[in-house]
């Protein structure tokens, strides 16, 4: 990050994530601040599919919280906008979700609408996913129509 080059690809931004959230007991959360920073000139599409890779990624299982909660911190601040269709971006993220991390399920609600959203998740509950899936689409709806 030490380049003010604002040319970032989604693998460049979530292993930025990923440094944010390792330096983070150093550091507090001064640099994914930064990083929210360098952003603001980046293209939301180039964001939100660095950010969505962070959700669906099965690497650092131990620390997802984290890398989630930072991903959460730049779609709160940055609030990318979409027109890919909600259901893709809900089938990719809603295995290893963190139901914790609200910012995902508001970003959802603020870019798409609550009714396109429960539309979306109803019609993914209605698929052939697992109950694991099925209790994360549960949460997700508290999330969108209690925040």
């Amino acid at each position: 990050m030490g380049s003010e080059n604002t040319s970032i690809d989604k693998s460049e931004l979530k292993n930025e994530i990923y440094i944010s959230v390792d330096k983070s007991k150093d550091i507090g959360d001064l640099r994914i601040r930064q990083l929210i920073k360098i952003l603001s000139n980046v293209p939301d599409e180039i964001i939100l599919e660095g950010i969505i890779s962070v959700f669906e990624s099965e690497q650092r299982e131990k620390i997802w919280y984290y890398d989630q909660e930072f991903s959460g911190q730049v779609l709160k601040n940055i609030k990318p906008k979409s027109k890919v269709e909600p259901i893709d971006l809900l089938k990719r993220v809603l295995k290893n979700w963190d139901v914790s991390v609200e910012e995902l399920p508001i970003w959802f609600k603020e870019n798409y609408g609550i009714d396109l959203i429960i539309e979306a998740l109803d019609r993914l509950n209605n698929s052939s996913i697992s109950d694991f899936e099925k209790d994360k689409i549960k949460t997700m709806k508290f999330w969108i129509k209690n925040k």
